[in-house]
């Protein structure tokens, strides 16, 4: 449990919650959903940054260079999941509606998060010591 009272997870924490707060404000009228229209650019893009942060958040915590293929599925399985109750949730709220597109937008962009969080922490982005 120390570990989640970590800084380097908080960034993560925070942006969960914004999200949260956003994908469950009730609304009059959306417009209908696109499998490739901008609202989905955006649920790949806010789940792209949050999977991203809980690996960033994760690295940090166990002190590690490079995260095991086990920690990443663990990452990937807790946005997947993240997403998938934000979905489930959004059918109770007025105006808004679960959708299968926006789950399958959120689990491309919790993989291509996870992609560009890889990529980022190989040794030579790594050497840049820009965030880690």
């Amino acid at each position: 449990m120390k570990a989640f009272l970590k800084p380097s997870i908080i960034p993560a924490i925070i942006w969960a919650f914004i999200l949260a707060f956003l994908m469950l404000l009730p609304s009059k009228a959306f417009p209908e959903s696109k499998l490739f229209s901008y609202d989905k650019l955006a649920h790949i893009g806010v789940f792209m940054i949050l999977a991203f942060l809980v690996g960033w958040g994760v690295l940090s915590i166990d002190n590690k260079k490079i995260l095991s293929a086990k920690i990443y599925l663990s990452v990937f399985l807790i946005t997947f999941l993240y997403s998938s109750t934000l979905e489930f949730l959004q059918y109770f709220v007025p105006g808004r509606m679960t959708d299968l597109y926006d789950f399958l937008a959120n689990s491309l962009g919790g993989v291509l998060g996870l992609t560009v969080f890889y990529i980022f922490t190989q040794k030579k982005f790594a050497k840049l010591k820009l965030i880690l």
